[in-house]
């Protein structure tokens, strides 16, 4: 898979790196809620700067340590993520109207991927004996494991609120090894769904000609979406029935669908034929909208979708000094994108989920490189 883009999928590594792993400077203003900037300013050679939506950042409190990361949200406010505690371990944990509780799954190093409206949460966690993942459903009471399928383990990636979990059966033998960013063989990657956490897997087909697929997104009436991998890597939806069918791209020969928005319409990203990864939507009747890169941006990938029907977001863009950096991003409409107020002068942040109407999460990096968890809420 060498050239392939990174396809985001549930950290198969420890929470720490998860949590750490962040490399560029930051200066932030105290604790508690972060004073909103003014601006991004544009590298040399930019004429226009991004726009900054009128947005404020706050942290998420931990579990008495200095980092977490929030992860994924539901449209009644939860979220779920990680975070460390005094004595420096991460846990999973769900925070809800802010305050944070650990997420007793009876699994070292869980790691969250998705939660419902029900506060039903999916993830996983390594399983150091074989070097693959165990994926579970917890309840709130209690956890679930998901089942495999032969030699492969679950690897869930998002749950609906009728209960119905997707994400991928995988080989340990196609998993990368710690700190190794290449991906798995697609020989060794099935998309999946489990129509109920204690149910077993159904395969779901990738697209004719390809060899595996991974199911990312799932929505309140069944459709499924993510990739299908082969010599091009896809966008796809599932039908209810299980059956998949392509959506167009942007001619450059990857895309994928990352999450379900109201009234049908699905988000992700796709390559341009200039090589560009660019944050795309299609509509509920399949055609694909190209939602616009900041400025001075090559890269950036739409993640969520605000009951509002707002796009949030990722995007990758140069560092004044050298480099690049990660912001946090929303497109209220096509061709608009803008900096979340509040990231505007963060030197890294990326939102991760979207939470209420006008509330997306996610997580800002510190000078050291930790990584924190965000909310923002933006007017």
């Amino acid at each position: 898979m060498k050239g392939r883009l990174a396809i985001p999928r549930t950290p198969r590594y420890t929470v720490q790196v998860v949590a750490l792993a962040v490399a560029a400077p930051l200066l932030v203003a105290g604790s508690g809620q972060l004073a909103a900037a003014s601006g991004v300013a544009a590298p040399a050679g930019h004429k226009a700067a991004p726009a900054v939506a009128s947005c404020a950042v706050t942290r998420l409190p931990t579990l008495g340590g200095p980092y977490g990361d929030a992860i994924a949200a539901a449209p009644n406010g939860d979220v779920v993520g990680i975070a460390e505690d005094t004595s420096g371990v991460f846990w999973a944990v769900l925070w809800r109207t802010g305050k944070p509780q650990r997420i007793r799954t009876g699994l070292a190093g869980s790691v969250p991927a998705g939660i419902n409206a029900h506060g039903w949460v999916v993830g996983s966690s390594p399983d150091r004996a074989t070097d693959a993942t165990d994926g579970w459903v917890w309840l709130g009471h209690r956890t679930v494991r998901l089942r495999g399928a032969g030699d492969r383990t679950a690897v869930p990636a998002a749950i609906s609120d009728g209960g119905i979990v997707v994400g991928a059966l995988e080989s340990s033998e196609g998993l990368p090894s710690e700190g190794n960013s290449k991906q798995a063989t697609s020989e060794d990657e099935q998309a999946a769904v489990w129509r109920s956490p204690t149910g077993r897997p159904q395969r779901l087909a990738p697209l004719p000609g390809d060899q595996g697929a991974h199911a990312f997104a799932v929505d309140d009436a069944g459709m499924i979406g993510g990739v299908s991998e082969g010599a091009r890597f896809r966008p796809v939806v599932w039908d209810r029935a299980g059956k998949p069918h392509e959506l167009p791209g942007l001619g450059g020969g990857y895309g994928i669908v990352r999450a379900f928005g109201p009234g049908g319409v699905a988000v992700g990203d796709a390559v341009a034929r200039d090589g560009t990864d660019r944050p795309v939507m299609w509509d509920a009747n399949g055609r694909i909208i190209d939602l616009g890169l900041p400025p001075g941006s090559r890269t950036a990938q739409a993640t969520a979708v605000l009951p509002s029907g707002v796009v949030v977001g990722t995007a990758q863009l140069p560092a004044p000094g050298g480099g690049v950096v990660t912001r946090a991003v929303r497109w209220a409409a096509r061709g608009k994108p803008q900096m979340l107020g509040g990231s505007g002068g963060l030197a890294q942040a990326a939102v991760t989920g979207a939470a209420s109407t006008r509330t997306a999460v996610g997580y800002w990096a510190d000078a050291k490189g930790g990584r924190h968890p965000a909310i923002w809420r933006c007017v």
